[in-house]
């Protein structure tokens, strides 16, 4: 008599939903305790002293440029490796990454202890208080470079598949972080004390990581014997180009700023943020969909599973596009409103709704054509193609932008970034996508609006929650979610039994 095994789960779908819930609690949860701790240290230092924090942490923000890309090789190396069982070169890599780091945040220290005077009188610290920012200073810099190399173990729980771990020593520490700052703003502690506990708080979930990460891979060693350049070099390649591609966002992100500061003027940056900010919120809700997807791509294609590869862009995208299509719907409808409550302005002016309405389609268009099939490709051996599109894609937003803004201002700078969005994503993006997993057009489009049922249920319902119950002229968090909330709910219910089924 023969036994049969039963199937076994992927891991990604093992894992999909609680890395997505954890994602979303991070994500809320720095959210809410963020504005509240931007207004409580606000109020509570002294404008030098906020500007000067402000400062230190803009700086932090462009650590991730510091990496070099080596971070998400680490992540790829490990789904890879742990398909596989190679766990000797997972050492290997793992461990000349993690020295070279080490290394780097030596230098780091030693550059920034170096620059110090400089870099005080550059910025004109108050000659009085100049003793307590220069500790500040040197806190939170030395605090930098503990912080960099253990930054590399929230990337291999990443590669294991385990992102619910990492977001969840993540919002321990924006937790305790929030708690720290409070208690010492209550009683009067010193600004460097303050900087202590933020810059601690930030240590911790890396140094957590590494003890969650080494738990799940008991073979691999770290051991600074095992330093072996040339398994590095045998990365280089897609480690250049993720650093490139990164670079390449992040400086997208920042170039419609430069584009208005340098056409037409700062002055003119308030009214376009304001219309930004609804389509950054709308990404950044949406995204937390997809961050498993490149690790368990990794693993996939390792395995040489491309029946699997094939599902999980299937899936995700189709998953994407029922979630994505309300959240937009509802964001352009009560786009005003939304602008209103994020900003605090009482009036909106038209071009700043029109800016608005044109970056959420943009970030919609998007979300359909890019979230998933650039996740999946960039682990697939496609990093080169997509370096590439990502420049075509950057220089094309700066040019287009450019032209545009000396004619239509900052709807000229909004539609400078859709163009070539849209181009990029329709005509190039996922048609390379279709083509590597050999499907076709019109078969995914037949199997991604197969399940939009719930949408002709959405688009009655905010129809009907719009004429009957139209919004108040004051606007305000509770009005918003009611209508949010009677023009979803039902569809989202709809959703959540179809994406039982689907995963």
């Amino acid at each position: 008599m023969s036994v049969i095994n039963p199937v076994e789960t992927p891991i990604w779908k093992r894992y999909f939903w609680r890395n997505t819930a954890s994602n979303y609690v991070r994500t809320i949860t720095r959210l809410l305790l963020g504005v509240v701790l931007f207004r409580l240290l606000f109020s509570g230092l002294t404008a030098a002293e906020f500007g000067f924090w402000s400062l230190l942490w803009s700086l932090f923000g462009y650590g991730i440029l510091l990496d070099f890309g080596f971070g998400f090789t680490a992540q790829k190396a490990v789904a890879e490796k742990s398909a596989t069982g190679e766990w000797d070169e997972l050492s290997r890599l793992l461990s000349t990454m993690l020295w070279t780091f080490v290394g780097l945040a030596v230098l780091l220290g030693l550059f920034f202890f170096a620059i110090r005077g400089p870099f005080l009188e550059a910025i004109e610290v108050p000659d009085s208080d100049y003793g307590m920012y220069s500790l500040s200073y040197l806190i939170f810099f030395a605090g930098l470079a503990l912080t960099f190399p253990f930054g590399l173990f929230p990337e291999v729980l990443r590669g294991l598949q385990r992102i619910d771990i990492a977001n969840w020593l993540n919002t321990g520490s924006v937790v305790l972080n929030f708690i720290g700052i409070v208690v010492a703003l209550y009683f009067e502690a010193s600004f460097p004390v303050i900087i202590l506990v933020s810059v601690f708080t930030t240590l911790l979930p890396n140094m957590g990581a590494l003890v969650m990460a080494m738990r799940r891979l008991p073979q691999v060693s770290l051991s600074p014997r095992l330093f072996q350049w040339r398994v590095v070099k045998s990365q280089l390649g897609f480690s250049i180009a993720a650093y490139l591609i990164t670079f390449s966002n992040l400086l997208m992100a920042k170039s419609d700023q430069a584009v208005l500061g340098f056409t037409m003027g700062v002055g003119v940056i308030a009214a376009y943020q304001a219309g930004y900010k609804v389509a950054e919120m709308l990404n950044m809700f949406t995204r937390q969909l997809q961050d498993a997807l490149s690790p368990a791509a990794a693993h996939l294609n390792a395995s040489g599973d491309s029946a699997g590869l094939r599902e999980l862009l299937l899936k995700t995208s189709k998953l994407t596009f029922l979630i994505t299509t309300p959240l937009y719907g509802l964001c352009a409808v009560y786009l005003e409103p939304l602008i209103q409550l994020l900003t605090g302005m009482e009036s909106i002016e038209s071009d700043t709704i029109l800016v608005g309405q044109i970056l959420l389609f943009a970030v919609f268009s998007s979300q359909l054509t890019n979230s998933c099939t650039k996740r999946i490709l960039m682990m697939c051996g496609y990093e080169k193609k997509l370096l590439g599109l990502s420049l075509l894609d950057g220089i094309s937003n700066l040019g287009i932008s450019v032209v545009l803004a000396f004619s239509f201002g900052i709807v000229g700078v909004a539609i400078g970034t859709l163009i070539p969005t849209i181009l990029v994503g329709w005509l190039l993006v996922l048609p390379m996508a279709l083509r590597y997993l050999n499907l076709g057009m019109i078969n995914y489009s037949k199997y991604i609006l197969g399940g939009a049922a719930p949408l002709l249920l959405f688009a009655p319902c905010l129809w009907a929650t719009v004429y009957f119950l139209p919004m108040p002229a004051a606007g305000g968090f509770v009005p918003l979610a009611i209508r949010g909330a009677l023009s979803a709910t039902p569809a989202f219910i709809w959703i959540a039994f179809k994406v039982r089924k689907l995963m």
